[in-house]
């Protein structure tokens, strides 16, 4: 059976009016959500998305302007390893979607994201039978016009240790910080959404040594599942940019999400919306995993909007991130050992992180170990199968604090657009130091980069460079296979694609 899925595209100035999409599957209207709620006549950036579900059955999709004129040097339809094949009629363009995915539709080739659309691909959900409603059980007011913090946490409270599920059915949950707790089952509704209430900053501002400010807290926790296809909403654009910009300047933004000294913690299908700073901090945990998670932070930067990153593992080991849709306003994965904790003596080695099989876009790197680096050893770290749709750097390991960094793989990687940013190359490894008097140097070994392609060259040259003569060549060695630029394959290091002032490491070819 084919199912007609029908957008209308009407075109506004940008920052005067949101771009406003219709989207219809079989006939049937699909909400179109916002990444943020703030209204664009403030300036602060934003863009949309729909949310289709897909049934393993082929589904047709029609995009459709009345106003905007696309002309086909501009329109386009990520990611490339998808192969859709796109047809313009007019002001419509039409192609079909046959899996569970990720799809970025550019309607102008330029940063002007109300001309983008995101449509998520996701499977049908799944409403655990043996349930506690938390509405009926707890008279939580799901309307948004209540702040709930209270029996929302004493709800959390209660379920831990019981074989329930905490379940968060359609609605709007507004509240301020909430605790997670060990040996739980939350799900939340596809139609569900914890937001956080921008009234006052005091909640969310931290009282312990990591000095780190969050809205939803897991710490300490083990055994957590977190799943549905809901909403954990930071309400960071309207938090940061317009209701607290002064304030929120000085305490340093504030998490969505917060893992702390935690394990065992499964996140599957659940939207991170918005964060006022970094999206997801993974610290000093282990076997953390999230699986077809959607992470949509707001794409620029202002006075306000600052260090937007996406997910950071950070002196964590057995960490997976797969199936999951990432765009951030700073680095989408950024691994790291900030040495932030409360035990800044002994700061964890962050191991065996995996990141497969996601559709990324950043402002800055889509895939990165650094640049914080206070830890002796990061290793056996994957990256594999990996779209980067959009980036200002594709692949970087930037070490400024000592540790070495050993046994990386970047396989399969697919990297299409440059971000204009600051350093437009694909790949930048480097070796340096923080600050030249006090920091340690230290390594980049045993990294291989194979079977990649990037669709086009960055304007910049790559760079693979040892800041310090301390360092020896050896220190930074990297092993290039079968990598393609353009179509070109990369076999020697030539000033085409290197940078000979920023090249001396001992790299190889095959």
């Amino acid at each position: 059976m084919r199912f007609l899925l029908l957008i209308f595209i009407y075109s506004l100035a940008f920052h005067s009016k949101a771009q406003p999409f219709e989207v219809y599957a079989d006939g049937n209207r699909v909400e179109v959500h916002e990444q943020n709620d703030v209204p664009s006549i403030h300036g602060l950036s934003s863009y949309k998305f729909a949310r289709i579900t897909y049934t393993g059955k082929p589904i047709g999709i029609k995009l459709q302007s009345s106003d905007l004129d696309f002309n086909d040097t501009e329109w386009s339809i990520s990611p490339k390893r998808y192969k859709i094949k796109g047809e313009k009629s007019g002001n419509q363009l039409s192609f079909r979607m046959d899996r569970l995915g990720y799809v970025v539709i550019r309607l102008k080739q330029n940063q002007d994201f109300t001309k983008r659309l995101v449509l998520l691909f996701e499977a049908p959900e799944v409403v655990p039978e043996k349930r506690i409603n938390i509405v009926d059980v707890y008279d939580v007011d799901n309307s948004g016009q209540k702040n709930e913090t209270s029996k929302i946490q004493r709800a959390l409270d209660e379920i831990s240790g019981t074989e329930n599920v905490l379940y968060f059915p359609p609605g709007k949950y507004k509240t301020y910080k909430l605790e997670f707790r060990s040996n739980s089952r939350i799900h939340l509704n596809k139609n569900a959404r914890i937001i956080a209430d921008d009234h006052s900053l005091s909640s969310y501002i931290s009282n312990d040594k990591t000095k780190i400010n969050h809205f939803i807290l897991i710490k300490d926790v083990q055994n957590l599942h977190i799943s549905g296809l809901g909403t954990l909403d930071g309400n960071g654009t309207q938090i940061v940019g317009l209701s607290h910009p002064d304030q929120s300047s000085k305490i340093g933004g504030i998490r969505l999400l917060l893992i702390y000294r935690s394990r065992n913690v499964q996140i599957e299908g659940i939207l991170l919306k918005d964060a006022a700073r970094w999206n997801t901090h993974i610290l000093n945990s282990e076997h953390i995993s999230f699986r077809y998670c959607k992470l949509m932070n707001n794409p620029a930067e202002s006075k306000y909007l600052g260090s937007l990153d996406g997910w950071d593992p950070d002196s964590s080991s057995d960490v997976l991130i797969e199936n999951s849709f990432g765009w951030a306003g700073d680095d989408t994965v950024a691994i790291k050992c900030t040495g932030r904790g409360e035990n800044q003596e002994m700061i964890p080695n962050a191991e065996r992180i995996t990141i497969r099989n996601n559709v990324f876009l950043t402002k800055k790197s889509g895939l990165k170990i650094g640049t914080e680096t206070y830890c002796e050893l990061m290793q056996k770290i994957i990256f594999e199968d990996n779209d980067i749709i959009e980036s200002d750097r594709v692949l970087g390991i930037n070490v400024r604090d000592g540790a070495l960094v050993k046994e990386v793989l970047f396989k399969n990687i697919h990297a299409e657009y440059c971000h204009p940013d600051r350093k437009q190359t694909a790949i930048n490894f480097y070796i340096t130091k923080r600050n030249s008097d006090t920091s340690s140097l230290g390594k980049i070994q045993n990294i291989t980069i194979e079977d990649c392609n990037f669709e086009e060259a960055f304007p910049k040259k790559w760079a693979f460079f040892r800041h310090y003569s301390q360092t020896k060549k050896k220190d930074l060695s990297v092993h290039l296979k079968n990598i393609f630029v353009g179509g070109k394959k990369i076999e020697e290091m030539d000033t085409v694609f290197f940078d000979p002032k920023k090249n001396n490491a001992e790299l190889s070819f095959n």
